[in-house]
């Protein structure tokens, strides 16, 4: 049985915990943008930094396994300062601008800049893209000028589905998220499964949209189109319009598509 302190708070507990995992029993809020509750630890981000009295560096908070009774602060002037300047920095290397962006008021990355009162690019910004949108995946569209070198895509496609297709690679300023001999994703190994989309904290990752090709299709007097719908959004629509969830709507779907 250990006890520490977070913000003035006691917890006592006989497991393996990391200073995150702490501050959450004790709802105490710590900012992350690499942590993922699906994922194993990568601590790179730096975002979650904390303040260990006695120690002379911050730590962060996700990566920090509690051995010895500490005392931990979590909202001190020096801490809020450096998850800003993190902050800053991951904004100098982002690309684009929030309201053109398909994540816009959805970003991991845009609401830490709105808490930590980024009103202005401190370390500059980037306007000019630096790598081309690759959209040659079928269902899967990746443009790493928004990637914030989190790695969640990468221990997705490694730890949950086994693939592998991305990796880490080069160091320092150089480091990108790539595929192999950084081939498009679409000519690799990937399975196009969208896992990697749902934990990007950013717009780096989406799920291709066909709408305009099925506008076209539709607006083709030369083609009969018809529609199959998975089995899903055949009771997940209805919820839409406030209906029972579970309640089928196929019928209802079939008809508002003629």
């Amino acid at each position: 049985m250990a006890t520490i302190r977070i913000d003035g708070k006691d917890l006592e507990f006989d497991e393996k915990l990391t200073i995150l995992e702490a501050a959450k029993r004790l709802k105490i809020k710590i900012p992350t943008l690499c942590f993922h509750e699906d994922l194993c630890i990568a601590g790179v981000c730096r975002i979650c930094l904390v303040e260990v009295t006695g120690h002379s560096i911050l730590h962060a908070a996700c990566a920090y396994p509690i051995t010895e009774p500490i005392e931990i602060l979590t909202n001190t002037p020096r801490v809020r300062r450096a998850r800003r300047h993190m902050v800053d920095l991951l904004l100098s290397e982002h690309v684009g601008e929030c309201y053109s962006c398909w994540r816009n008021n959805n970003c991991e990355l845009q609401n830490l800049a709105w808490e930590y009162g980024v009103r202005s690019y401190k370390f500059g910004h980037v306007n000019e893209p630096r790598s081309e949108v690759d959209r040659s995946a079928f269902s899967v569209s990746r443009e790493m000028d928004k990637c914030v070198l989190c790695r969640r895509c990468i221990r997705t496609c490694i730890d949950l589905q086994e693939v592998g297709v991305l990796e880490a690679v080069g160091r320092g300023h150089d480091t990108k998220i790539g595929t192999f001999m950084d081939k498009p994703l679409g000519n690799v190994v990937c399975i196009n499964c969208g896992q990697c989309i749902n934990r990007c904290p950013t717009g780096a990752l989406r799920a291709r949209a066909p709408g305009d090709d099925v506008g076209n299709a539709i607006d083709d007097p030369e083609k009969h189109v018809i529609i199959q719908t998975a089995p899903s959004p055949r009771a997940g629509m209805g919820e839409c319009f406030e209906l029972e969830p579970g309640t089928p709507v196929t019928q209802k779907l079939n008809t508002a598509l003629k």
